[in-house]
């Protein structure tokens, strides 16, 4: 364990180097919450509630998931990049687990940007845009929970995109797809009770809500107590589900490997 905690750290202090992108992340999120703010408030013009939700409700939701998704970013083609100059042999040589060390580097990763990204934007969102406080302290507690249970759903399903770098030279137009149905479907962009209910039945069956939505209905409230362990349940499940999918496609990466390496 001591040498994924090394893997860890080293992406942490790679992150640290490049200063600009702590500055620029930090700035993009802030400028993406103002933007999506002024949309959502054109939207509701005089309404004081659209859908029974009231706007302040919209704008925690849109500061929740922007603060999110910045810290659930990950190096989308850090195996495909391995792939392709062939130091993933290297890696597969090495007395480590290959998968505990790619998650190792992108947890190194998520540390960067809670501490020195999501920190300071938080601050910012609550004297700046009057963030809300979450429900109560029990639900901030699940939410905490939810939340990681997310970050889990989502690095699951990126792994198995980034596993088919094994059998397509270039992932770039599988891994826009991918972040393209997370932003819609997870509810990242617009909140799913704004979609039709056919489409929201259909997503219930999909792992996206298990990404953003259910952590931040937990935040705000939205989740009776009595279905807070059946949500959280849900996610634990697509974790579950999606990490064996990708081991099998891991198993079956491995394989090619060895066939193509003689």
């Amino acid at each position: 364990m001591r040498v994924y905690l090394e893997f860890a750290k080293k992406s942490f202090q790679n992150s640290i180097v490049y200063r600009m992108d702590y500055f620029a992340g930090v700035i993009n999120a802030i400028v993406m919450i103002l933007v999506n703010i002024y949309i959502w408030k054109a939207i509701y013009e005089e309404e004081a509630a659209i859908e029974g939700v009231q706007f302040k409700i919209i704008v925690t939701y849109i500061i929740i998931s922007f603060l999110m998704q910045m810290v659930y970013m990950m190096d989308e083609y850090f195996i495909e990049n391995k792939v392709r100059s062939g130091l993933i042999s290297m890696d597969m040589l090495k007395p480590i687990h290959f998968r505990w060390y790619v998650f190792s580097y992108n947890i190194g990763t998520v540390v960067f940007r809670l501490l020195l990204q999501f920190t300071p934007a938080i601050i910012v969102s609550i004297f700046l845009f009057n963030l809300l406080g979450p429900f109560s302290v029990l639900y901030f507690s699940y939410f905490l929970l939810s939340a990681v249970l997310g970050y889990l759903v989502l690095y699951n399903l990126n792994f198995i995109v980034w596993i088919s770098s094994f059998w397509f030279y270039w992932t770039f137009s599988l891994v826009t797809i991918k972040d393209a149905a997370v932003m819609i479907l997870s509810g990242a962009m617009i909140p799913l009770w704004f979609m039709p209910e056919w489409l929201v039945d259909f997503i219930k069956l999909t792992p996206f809500d298990a990404i953003f939505y259910i952590p931040i209905r937990v935040y705000l409230g939205m989740v009776p107590e009595q279905e807070i362990l059946s949500a959280l349940f849900r996610q634990v499940m697509w974790i579950f589900i999606l990490f064996l999918i990708g081991q099998l496609l891991w198993k079956a990466a491995t394989k090619k490997l060895v066939v193509q390496g003689g």
